[in-house]
């Protein structure tokens, strides 16, 4: 499988006297919907599409649960999810305070098969 990607002139952010360089980018074709999503799931087992898609909804949403409780998601082979802070340092840890935290994301950690099936692309 081909992997779809366009290239981009892109400066330095941290140099902006440096030349820009060209970069790929990966590019989307298209997007896969959950309700074909679950229709392919459920063409692929016992469980009917409306059942697949609850499973879907109830998944993420245990998981959007999980990660505000501070755990770490582990999906299996997929891979796992947990959140990562972004923060302004201070100059002591007795001066750092919540206004020091600029944003929260998430952070995916790929499983062994998911990081593999990129090697031949």
């Amino acid at each position: 499988m081909a992997l779809n990607y366009s290239i981009a002139m892109m400066g330095n952010p941290m140099n902006l006297e440096e030349a820009k360089k060209a970069y790929a980018k990966a590019q989307v074709s298209q997007e896969l919907s959950l309700k074909a999503l679950a229709k392919r799931v459920s063409s692929q087992t016992t469980a009917s599409r409306a059942d697949v898609t609850a499973v879907i909804i109830a998944t993420v949403e245990n998981m959007i649960d999980g990660l505000r409780a501070g755990e770490q998601v582990d999906f299996g082979d997929l891979g796992k999810f947990r959140l990562q802070i972004t923060s302004r340092g201070a100059e002591t840890a007795e001066k750092f305070s919540t206004a020091n935290i600029t944003g929260v994301n998430i952070q995916f950690i790929p499983g062994e098969d998911l990081k593999n099936i990129f090697a031949g692309m």
